[in-house]
């Protein structure tokens, strides 16, 4: 068995190396932009008091092939693959988020609609044990009152109409997940996607969210936090480690009795979020714009689906902001020594 993880070193995918490094899973690491030392230092801080385990780590981050990749160059796919012909997974992340599609519609088409057809194509040609790539929960729309009650949580068979879609990148997941039925029809290859909703954590570095990253680092660190939405916005929210464990569960089950799900995750208020941050740093200081009531973005998914397949259930809140608060004063000791 060995992994390809595409986006391997951005803020999720980087989680999932070091949750195949920590199972002894060999893997190859591809990113257009590779942060190695990003990665190998999610994986030693977290066993900064393991020397033992620290070593183990050290050992798996050695046979690692580290690639620079740009998945929509479909010559340098097929290469990665000829060079690892023992690839039998991929999980695939390599994608433009929302901010950087508006800035380059042809850019953001070639990496996520063309990128993605390079990937299913692998998949087939190299007869894959499984292929996973993140959807996300952009393909509900941008607004939860679409589905009527507000305490209704949106489920993988729920749809709204284009017109209800603020993100030109949750129209792109939409067309990745039917290109991927069609694949699975016509090909008889594993696929099977997953439908994050706000992912937190610490060390989120690009992207329009950073402030799903700054609202509980920087009162880790004793800075203020700016949020640009009112304190009444209600998200669902999941940490990022968990979005990993997700991810692998998912990549290594055998059989798959669904195509997509959702990962799940807290739903909670601005304000919510806030006051558990509090409970953890009780001088955390935060300042909503409550010009903007509400992020574009669904308030609920239901997570049974997946809960069920896999078996794993996402940490509380409030133990999620604190691992996102103990690493980011981890980091900045680290960075301070």
């Amino acid at each position: 068995m060995k992994f390809l993880v595409t986006g391997g070193t951005g803020f999720i995918g980087a989680r999932i190396v070091v949750n195949l490094w920590e199972r002894k899973i060999p893997v190859v690491v591809a990113d257009l932009s590779l942060n190695i030392a990003w990665a190998k230092q999610i994986a030693l801080l977290k066993y900064d008091n393991d020397p033992a385990k620290r070593t183990e780590l050290e050992e798996q981050i050695a046979q690692t092939s580290f690639i620079n990749l740009d998945v929509s160059d479909k010559e340098a796919v097929n290469q990665v693959f000829f060079d690892h012909t023992d690839i039998t997974h991929v999980i695939h992340l390599a994608y433009l988020m929302s901010a950087e599609v508006e800035a380059n519609q042809q850019r953001g088409a070639s990496v996520n609609i063309l990128g993605m057809i390079n990937m299913f194509d692998m998949a087939v040609e190299h007869r894959l044990s499984r292929l996973v790539f993140a959807s996300s929960e952009t393909i509900y729309g941008a607004n939860h009152s679409v589905y009527g009650d507000e305490n209704y949580a949106v489920k993988e068979e729920d749809f709204c109409s284009l017109e209800e879609h603020f993100y030109t990148y949750g129209v792109m997941k939409m067309l990745n997940e039917y290109t991927a039925q069609k694949y699975i029809k016509t090909k008889g290859v594993s696929i099977a996607c997953m439908r994050p909703p706000i992912v937190y954590g610490d060390g989120r570095m690009r992207g329009s969210v950073l402030w799903a990253c700054e609202f509980a680092t920087n009162p880790a660190l004793g800075k203020e936090v700016k949020l640009p939405f009112s304190k009444n916005s209600r998200d669902c929210w999941i940490y990022v480690d968990d979005v990993a464990e997700q991810f692998v569960r998912l990549a290594l089950k055998p059989q798959l009795n669904h195509f997509s799900y959702n990962n799940g995750g807290h739903s909670v208020t601005a304000e919510e979020l806030m006051q558990t941050v509090k409970s953890i740093v009780p001088d955390a200081k935060y300042e909503f714009d409550e010009r903007v009531p509400r992020t574009s973005l669904v308030d609920r998914c239901d997570s049974s689906r997946l809960e069920h397949e896999i078996g794993f259930v996402p940490r509380s809140l409030k133990d999620g902001l604190k691992a996102q608060i103990k690493e980011a004063r981890n980091r900045a000791l680290q960075v301070t020594i």
